[in-house]
């Protein structure tokens, strides 16, 4: 995943990050790419990568862009990223909406 031009590496397990887990094209997996948690007064947006950050929520009406691809043992899968911009400004009002590909 690439965010505003750093890359680190999307977590198919958010709660592990020493875990890897293979694409298999048989299996339809959910991707978790951020999440937003609130407890007590505390509001926290994390993005589920490998250098997890906590990021106010509050921030987010500045929108993140982001771009996923896919590699395998030979190299690039998708010809070009995914791209989605996520925004919010609460933690439960976040969310991702795909972008146009270039």
């Amino acid at each position: 995943m690439s965010i505003g031009g750093e890359t680190d590496y999307l977590l198919w397990d958010p709660k592990s990050s020493n875990e890897a887990k293979d694409l298999v094209p048989e299996e339809e997996v959910q991707l978790h790419v951020w999440q937003a948690i609130r407890v007590s007064e505390s509001a926290s947006f994390y993005l589920n990568i490998r250098n997890k950050a906590r990021v106010d929520p509050k921030t987010l009406s500045n929108p993140i862009n982001v771009e996923i691809s896919f590699l395998s043992e030979e190299g690039l899968l998708n010809k070009k990223p995914y791209r989605y911009k996520i925004i919010g400004g609460s933690w439960d009002t976040v969310s991702m909406v795909s972008l146009p590909v270039d």
